[in-house]
């Protein structure tokens, strides 16, 4: 892992930066996921890493440390691109932005410890899973995006997802692994209770994003926006399930999870700092 300072500027950037509008909402309205989770993700580490043994467990306490410090990274640039989507003509944005921040405060005073690293772990293997979709190039080819600032952002983002895939999983086994029948059941059950929660919360944004664009539209136009949204959700929700479906086996391991074709390429030429470079 390393971690690396890119810096995408925005200002010029439309919230419709691709041809397909459905397909671009669907992406905006996820955007306000990292903006939210990653500080609750990095909280919840913390968390754990005080349940770990500073000798023992030196090796994933560092990785904890490089892990976070990413995720502080994607939740910085990620506040900017939302900014730039609410600043564009969506200014309810923000409405569904505090109740999803809501949420993320909810779980860290009502959960357990074991439930939130779950959660978390969830949360990490649809995002490293769905790596490839951004890293070779299928989300750019079904937003009919030109390259641009928004495109390198998620590029980069879930190419670093994959790269510090490894880490909340094996933090969730070394604190909760045993029983082992146990832990796979708890684990599966935070992919479903993840995907379900930010679904949910994606889903009234995008719809809200899709009505500003669609009161301008005829109704002829709005028939064809919504029989594209329906075929880009689908088209996107079975590669994306057809990649997430091997994470439910209890013999599951991200580690052996194969890498996009295009890893390197989407990682390289970020500004690092030295001495950061470690195998995960």
């Amino acid at each position: 892992m390393r971690v690396r300072s890119p810096e995408f500027d925005f200002t010029d950037v439309s919230p419709r930066w691709g041809s397909n509008l459905e397909a671009v909402h669907l992406v905006n309205s996820q955007g306000m996921i990292p903006a939210y989770i990653e500080p609750f993700l990095i909280k919840v580490m913390r968390r754990a890493a005080e349940e770990l043994d500073p000798l023992a467990d030196a090796e994933l306490l560092r990785d904890i440390d490089l892990f976070n410090r990413q995720e502080g990274q994607h939740y910085r640039l990620h506040r900017a691109f939302n900014a730039m989507v609410r600043d564009g003509g969506y200014p309810d944005m923000v409405d569904y932005e505090t109740v999803f921040e809501r949420d993320y405060e909810h779980f860290l005073r009502t959960r357990s410890l074991r439930w939130l690293l779950a959660y978390c772990e969830g949360f990490e293997t649809i995002g490293s899973t769905g790596a490839e979709l951004w890293v070779d190039g299928l989300m750019e080819t079904e937003l009919g995006a030109a390259p641009s600032p928004a495109v390198e952002l998620w590029k980069w983002h879930l190419a670093e997802e994959y790269e510090h895939r490894t880490v909340v999983n094996r933090v969730y086994h070394r604190l909760y692994g045993r029983p082992r029948l146990i832990a796979w059941l708890y684990r599966a059950k935070g992919i479903v209770s993840a995907t379900r929660h930010l679904n949910r919360r994606t889903s009234s944004l995008r719809a809200y994003l899709l009505d500003v664009d669609r009161r301008g539209m005829t109704d002829e136009e709005r028939r064809r926006s919504v029989e594209r949204e329906t075929a880009t959700t689908r088209k996107l929700g079975r590669a994306n399930l057809r990649r997430l479906a091997r994470a439910f086996s209890p013999f599951y391991d991200p580690a052996t999870t194969p890498p996009p074709v295009g890893l390197q390429a989407a990682l390289a030429g970020y500004p690092t700092a030295a001495g950061q470079s470690k195998g995960t």
